[in-house]
């Protein structure tokens, strides 16, 4: 069988319903980022402004007793295996995740992945201005301290250097990444059936919660507050799901027949 031919079958197979309505979540996803990018480059250098919201979260911190981010991320560099790891397993548990679990929720956990979604959303919808209005610097750029970018210092990524449309190195509080694995984790929590893929639900934010501490992205404050609003980003998608379940449709907005 040639490869057009075996092309042809497989596109015969998918539902129209299906690829159309992922094309219709791709671009709600690109437009949500697209704001964002527009919105990053719009915004005046806050550089100044970051770092002393950096100092106030490090003596908030210091306050509560849980300033331990240089005693963990010293524990990591004892092995370059391990700082290896943890650079690792923060770029693959973020968008790879994100985007391996939407195509699998989508596809066999409908209302599942349509309640994470609006949840994601919502949470994007608070985090945006705080990172506008409150920036904060993460640990990384603070080296007079001893914090490494391992990143950089490792795998020779430099963030750093990258535009502010790609990266916003003043997004620290709350940390998003910490967000978006909870809000994940919950949704695999609720999908699965088997205890291994509860696990997995439940490894997924605390594994995220280390690795971005330990790669001196962000402060254990900036997880903690992440966690809060994934909390409240998922009841917020649950009520709305709810006020819809029995006359609109969550996924294409009509009203049932």
């Amino acid at each position: 069988m040639s490869i057009k031919t075996t092309a042809a079958s497989v596109l015969k197979k998918l539902r129209p319903s299906w690829w159309k309505g992922g094309i219709r979540e791709i671009t709600l996803f690109l437009v949500v980022y697209t704001a964002y990018s527009l919105t990053q480059d719009a915004l005046p250098d806050r550089a100044l402004l970051a770092f002393h919201n950096t100092y106030n979260v490090i003596d908030f911190e210091t306050r509560l007793k849980i300033f331990w981010e240089l005693s963990i991320q010293s524990w990591f560099l004892r092995s370059d295996f391990l700082v290896q790891l943890v650079n690792a397993l923060y770029t693959l548990l973020f968008f790879p995740v994100l985007i391996s679990f939407g195509i699998w929720a989508y596809k066999y956990h409908r209302q599942q992945y349509l309640i994470a979604r609006n949840a994601i959303f919502i949470s994007a919808v608070i985090a945006f201005p705080c990172f506008a209005f409150y920036p904060v610097a993460p640990p990384r750029l603070l080296s007079n301290l001893g914090f490494v970018d391992t990143l950089a210092t490792y795998m020779n990524i430099k963030t750093s250097s990258m535009p502010t449309h790609m990266v916003n190195q003043y997004a620290a509080m709350p940390s998003l990444h910490m967000c978006w694995a909870l809000l994940v984790g919950i949704a695999i929590i609720r999908i699965a059936k088997t205890w291994w893929l509860k696990a997995v639900g439940i490894l997924l934010p605390l594994l995220m919660f280390v690795t971005i501490v330990a790669t001196a992205n962000h402060f254990i404050l900036d997880a903690i507050v992440g966690a809060t609003i994934a909390g409240l980003s998922f009841a917020l998608a649950l009520l709305f799901a709810k006020l819809i379940k029995h006359g609109v449709s969550p996924e294409l907005g009509t009203k049932h027949d």
